[in-house]
């Protein structure tokens, strides 16, 4: 019954994280996975950017991208949202089960499962970096088991086919290798391990050389390191604050290892310190890195619960690991009754928000601007069509053809950062915020049609020149978007479109 318990409340804490699929780039993901199923190959160069079309450029999500596809394919809105629910179940159930196989204790393996899974609600989404979160958790989890019982040519080959299936997956690898050695190369037990280090970052390390591209991804790594302090104005690459979400979590974790480590008057090992302290810094500088921090601080829970939070210390010196034994204590000690009635509420929440779940939109129209793309091909406006960035990758999705990906119109600016060039993120961004240059933009593009967010700075400038003409807005928010054609357009063809600009 404590096993059924334990599944259900990882099926729960699935299902909580779940939301409408609302990811702007999972558009160009499926449209590459399109080209990537058609032609049989990954692509080598970049075939979508108006700007960048045949650069160098390794689709290095190119697995992923291909189940986007085929889902999407197959079985359209539903099918995605489906799709993210096995993403959200494979991470709740991998962090319930990697913390219990730690801490030696299923009990609370769960509760920091549950916290952990709970800490990446905001950042969770039908995106290939979600199911990194899965390996990276294994990866701990294997180096501990090497940590704890040497490196076996077993836990070594898992180590590379983890490091394999994360360079197909995603360009974050790097993370999975440091931690890897970090977490190895110094335990409680046998102080420094360097050899044992070094065999397992090493066998991660090979692993990601098994790709199509031979490991070239590490390449376009090493090129995109410094894109979250240049791309610092993307949301995701901007420091964190305590008034979001996630953060709270993860300073109120590393508070309590704190206080777990002080009760002890210890530390954890050096390299988990660095490891620990590092990802932390990391998380808190862009946003994007603190599921990683979570993770990592979950693990270092659970290998402090294994070592020494389960033994009774001198009275009044561990509040902290005094109460999670309580906890424990009282709950093998509930009945079979008590535990099946806790089942049965269980299962009655799982329906609740499964049933929320479904009434729910598939797909969140709240980052693409559906309404307006539709308008755009439906009146056969004119190309090129200017854009933003999030909605780049929508735009690459409408605008190729649906059975092979091929672009059938490119597009100035979408959202893989690796791709867009400097100068055209730059006259992007002064056109986003408004400053004096606010048509360098339009001047490098010459775009005969602009689909933008409404109420932003440039969609009231454009309302507010004479040369373009507001002809769609699909919504009083400032999250919906806004079609403006130019003037000539618009006198070229009077009668088709009402414009509160034009008249």
């Amino acid at each position: 019954m404590k096993q059924i318990l334990w599944a259900l409340l990882a099926i729960f804490f699935g299902l909580y994280i779940c939301q409408s699929v609302a990811d702007p780039d999972l558009w160009w993901h499926i449209t590459v996975g399109r080209w990537i199923v058609a032609h049989r190959q990954v692509p080598s160069v970049d075939l979508w950017n108006m700007f960048s079309s045949g650069e160098i450029w390794r689709a290095y999500s190119w697995s992923v991208e291909i189940v986007f596809a085929l889902v999407e394919r197959f079985g359209g809105e539903r099918g995605l949202m489906a799709l993210q629910i096995a993403f959200a179940f494979s991470i709740s159930f991998t962090f319930f089960w990697v913390f219990s196989k730690m801490a030696r204790d299923h009990f609370v393996g769960a509760l920091v499962g549950a916290y952990t899974t709970v800490a990446c609600f905001n950042h969770f989404t039908l995106r290939p970096q979600s199911l990194v979160w899965v390996l990276f958790a294994l990866c701990l989890a294997v180096a501990d088991r090497i940590s704890e019982r040497g490196a076996s040519p077993g836990r070594l080959l898992a180590l590379a086919v983890l490091g394999s299936l994360w360079g197909n997956i995603h360009l974050t690898a790097a993370l999975g290798l440091g931690s890897v050695f970090l977490w190895i190369v110094q335990d409680s037990a046998h102080g420094f391990c360097p050899k044992k280090a070094l065999l397992g970052a090493g066998a991660f390390f090979a692993g990601t050389l098994i790709t199509p591209y031979f490991g070239g991804e590490w390449l376009t790594f090493m090129a995109k390191g410094g894109h979250p302090l240049q791309y610092s104005s993307i949301s995701e690459f901007q420091p964190a604050t305590i008034l979001q979400y996630s953060t709270v979590f993860v300073v109120l974790m590393g508070a309590i290892l704190i206080a777990a480590f002080q009760a002890e008057r210890g530390a954890p090992p050096a390299g988990r310190l660095v490891l620990g302290a590092g990802m932390t810094l990391a998380g808190l500088t862009a946003i994007k890195f603190l599921p990683f921090s979570a993770i990592v601080l979950g693990a270092l829970c659970a290998a402090w619960w294994r070592h020494s939070g389960h033994i009774p210390q001198p009275k009044g010196t561990d509040h902290l690991a005094e109460g999670l034994r309580q906890m424990r204590k009282g709950f093998n000690s509930l009945e079979r009754g008590t535990l099946m009635a806790s089942g049965v509420m269980l299962v009655g929440l799982i329906f609740s928000q499964s049933a929320s779940l479904y009434k729910r939109p598939a797909v969140s129209l709240d980052s693409i601007p559906k309404g307006a793309v539709d308008f755009i091909l439906d009146r056969k406006l004119s190309f090129p069509v200017l854009n933003e960035f999030t909605s780049g990758g929508y735009l690459m999705y409408r605008f190729s053809d649906p059975a092979t990906g091929e672009p059938l119109h490119k597009v100035p600016i979408d959202g893989r950062t690796n791709v867009n060039s400097p100068e055209i993120w730059e006259l992007y961004r002064e056109s986003f915020v408004g400053k004096s240059n606010w048509d360098g933009y339009i001047k490098k593009v010459q775009p005969e049609t602009v689909v933008w967010r409404r109420g932003s700075a440039m969609s009231t400038l454009l309302g507010l020149s004479p040369e373009w003409c507001g002809v769609y807005a699909s919504g009083d928010d400032d999250e919906s978007f806004v079609v403006f054609i130019k003037r000539q357009e618009f006198d070229r063809r009077r009668g088709e479109f009402a414009s509160p600009d034009c008249t």
